[in-house]
């Protein structure tokens, strides 16, 4: 048998079988939570809801083209996404540097050595000068006896993962965040609209009391009532004009673009019809849908293999170094089997003397565990809140917009036959003034109400995690 294969390969191998047989993996298993299904206080009111998927573009069941576009263009273009996607990128390069680090490290090396020895002299009293030359490679191996490197590496995965999960909620909130400044510039472009409309009844009213007031027939305090209603109804156009602007502002920055670049969202444009019934899918399937429980989730699982890192180095390290190559006195001779040389360095290292400051890192690893278990129980509480809020919200703002389109109607007629009075000389002008009041009053909150039902539709897809899909885990337990 060739003398390499006994003093190399036997030793290294049974080494390696030894550290297989009796390594272990130190500190606590993770064991991932069954949190159980999400039983809301009320069930979904059929009428309003159905159970349908819910898909990661809901987005789209608005039918409007400029909607799509912008939500689009936010996915391709918005800052904070590509930020998230940075981080991702960063994490699972972590990840790889910890999975390498369970492999072993071989480099390649060449060296020269050349030393004046005083021991021996010669006859002459002459020193001897000795040269060497090594070729060859370098290895380098921690024998994962205790879980320390895998430890690490479920860790960074678990962070990988939550990072992951840390980008869907960013894609979740920027189409939310461009769907609500959206529905918000609209309707303020129809309430724009509406006060518009009034104003230019407005102008015809003080128009008919100016000639009522030259022909003998009015007071000058209805004229100065009429002027008076006029000025205040001009008074709001200024601040939903300004209510325009800044969404299309906000939506420039959701979008990556400049504010002119958005000069297409100025035109007058309605709001998009709801569907019947929303879309919602399965709410009890809420916790597997939120990908912010997912994060919180996944850094509770890191804090844990944290744990069991910090406890293997209370363990004994060892470390297999070796090398593998040619040493000869001349350069000539490297390669030649005479030259062949190999050595094997195992190492043993312990922190004997500092285990107190090991115990207290793993109590610092066991307290953030405990905090990141907290904020996953919070994270949970928070999702079903919002989500049984979102729902509530929706529903009664669809009552109100009811309500307050049968006021606006009832309005609306009341204002015309006041003024039919009131030019037939039947009525004062402070009762039309009043009913005109009342219909402008009531168209307003009708137009703010509907605008209110998008962004609560919003708000209820944003609280059901946009359609997200968890992926299965890639962390061992």
């Amino acid at each position: 048998m060739h003398p390499f294969n006994t003093f190399v390969i036997r030793p290294l191998a049974l080494l390696v079988c030894s550290a297989w047989m009796t390594g272990c993996t130190v500190g606590p298993d993770y064991r991932a939570s069954n949190e159980p299904a999400v039983e809301l206080t009320q069930s979904p009111d059929t009428a309003l809801y159905s159970s349908t998927r819910l898909q990661q573009d809901w987005w789209r069941q608005f039918q409007d083209p400029q909607l799509d576009a912008l939500i689009d263009q936010a996915l391709a273009r918005n800052h904070d996404l590509r930020i998230a996607q940075a981080r991702l990128l960063e994490a699972r390069a972590v990840l790889d540097q910890r999975q390498l680090d369970q492999l072993p490290t071989v480099t390649a090396s060449g060296a020269y050595s050349r030393s004046l020895s005083q021991a021996n002299p010669g006859p002459s009293g002459e020193r001897n000068l000795a040269k060497t030359y090594q070729a060859g490679l370098d290895a380098q191996w921690e024998l994962d006896l205790f879980g320390r490197l895998q430890r690490l590496s479920q860790a960074s995965s678990a962070r990988a993962e939550a990072v992951a999960a840390d980008l869907a909620q960013t894609r979740i909130v920027v189409t939310a965040d461009v769907a609500r400044h959206y529905f918000e510039l609209r309707g303020a472009q129809r309430q724009l609209a509406v006060a518009q409309a009034n104003l230019s009844n407005q102008e015809k009213t003080v128009a008919l009391v100016q000639g009522r007031v030259d022909a003998g027939r009015g007071t000058a305090d209805e004229l100065a009532s009429a002027l008076a209603e006029r000025a205040r109804v001009q008074a709001t156009l200024p601040n939903l004009e300004t209510r325009q602007a800044l969404s299309r502002y906000r939506l420039a920055v959701l979008t990556g673009s400049r504010p002119n670049e958005l000069q297409a969202l100025t035109d007058l444009k309605a709001l998009p019809a709801l569907v019947t019934r929303l879309p919602i899918g399965q709410v009890s399937d809420l916790l597997r849908q939120r990908p912010d429980v997912a994060s919180a989730e996944r850094a509770l699982a890191a804090s844990n293999a944290d744990i069991g890192a910090v406890t293997a180095e209370l363990y004994p390290r060892i470390d297999l170094g070796g090398f593998l190559g040619f040493v000869a006195l001349r350069g000539g001779d490297l390669g030649n089997s005479g030259s062949r040389a190999f050595s094997v360095m195992p190492s043993v290292s312990w922190p004997a003397l500092h285990l107190a400051s090991v115990k207290a890192r793993q109590r610092e690893a066991q307290a953030r565990e405990v905090g990141a278990r907290a904020r996953y129980e919070q994270v949970v509480l928070n999702a079903i809140e919002e989500t049984e809020g979102a729902l509530t919200t929706y529903s009664l703002s669809q009552q109100r917009v009811r309500s307050l389109a049968e006021a606006a109607a009832q309005s609306e007629r009341a204002a015309r036959l006041a003024h039919a009075r009131y030019e037939a000389g039947s009525a004062a002008y402070l009762v039309e003034l009043d009913a005109q009041r009342t219909q402008l009053n009531a168209q307003d909150a009708l137009t703010q109400a509907e605008t209110a039902s998008y962004l609560n539709v919003v708000q209820l897809y944003k609280a059901l995690g946009g359609g997200w899909r968890a992926p299965q885990s890639s962390v061992s337990n």
